[in-house]
């Protein structure tokens, strides 16, 4: 990835499944039942980067 080029992650969950999208692409799309019930977000990076979030936000998705 282009360095100081801003993107857009998306992370979506719906019962088991997880998928990510990161600038309109989708590049995970798996399921796992470690995470059961709604709760936090977070966020995690490589020790080794650096990453700046000029918006974070979560919610429901609109439906």
């Amino acid at each position: 990835m282009q360095r100081g080029v801003p993107h857009v992650l998306r992370v979506e969950f719906a019962g088991d499944r997880i998928g990510v999208i990161l600038d309109g692409k989708r590049y995970i799309d798996t399921r796992d039942t470690h995470f059961r019930e709604p709760g936090g977000v977070g966020v995690w990076t490589k020790a080794d980067s650096v990453t700046a979030f000029r918006e974070f936000s979560y919610g429901s998705a609109a439906r």
